[in-house]
């Protein structure tokens, strides 16, 4: 499943760019690069994902398609990326 995120540029001076999973409410995170904030998003999904599950909170992942986001007032002027989500790894017990 392909999860639309969108990537904005923060005003903060340490962490240039921040994400939103539209898809997931709650699920933030930044990157000091473009590349740093998708490969944070990925594991920002997977965590926030898990701890969920771990609180036994009912959720629902459904992929909204970017073309209807990006018309929002909320997330107007970022970029858009695409985070492959494997849902079958939460399955899967960590490693330690």
């Amino acid at each position: 499943m392909d999860i639309p995120i969108l990537i904005q540029k923060t005003v903060s001076a340490k962490k240039k760019y921040g994400v939103t999973v539209p898809d997931i409410p709650g699920c933030v995170t930044t990157g000091e690069t473009v590349d740093k904030a998708m490969s944070n998003a990925t594991k920002a999904i997977y965590g926030h994902v898990s701890q969920l599950l771990e609180q036994g909170k009912a959720f629902e992942i459904r992929a909204s398609e970017v073309e209807n986001l990006a018309h929002e007032p909320d997330y107007a002027g970022g970029i858009w990326a695409l985070v492959s989500l494997d849902l079958a790894r939460l399955d899967d017990p960590p490693e330690d």
